[in-house]
């Protein structure tokens, strides 16, 4: 079982996860191992979906786990706060975020 995330970590990962949901539901989450793999996941999909892979780095046979969401959370969080106003790739954040919700918050309670 993975270790769960430093409280610097955590506030990284709370950082992102608040531009994909709101930040007032991601400071309700306990910010660890499960939620950052959620959210790996959702993160992945919405670069994915947005074809972000050019503005922002990303290291070859890409997989976004931890230590990418902890090391680009500023990249991440801009992207995502301004993709929200853009209509073309605002429906890959808000798709993924419906499609993420259950899965987040199970992982925050340890279901």
């Amino acid at each position: 079982m993975l270790s769960d995330p430093t409280p610097e970590e955590q506030e990284r990962l709370r950082e992102v996860a608040g531009a994909i949901w709101t930040p007032q539901l991601a400071a309700g989450w306990n910010m660890n191992a499960d939620v950052a793999d959620v959210l790996s996941t959702a993160t992945g999909e919405i670069l994915r979906c947005s074809e972000a892979f050019s503005l922002v780095p990303r290291p070859p046979g890409f997989v976004p786990g931890l230590g990418y969401l902890v090391n680009y959370w500023k990249n991440l969080r801009d992207y995502f706060l301004a993709v929200k106003d853009n209509r073309s790739y605002r429906a890959c954040v808000v798709t993924t975020a419906a499609n993420y919700r259950s899965a987040i918050e199970m992982a925050s309670m340890g279901i």
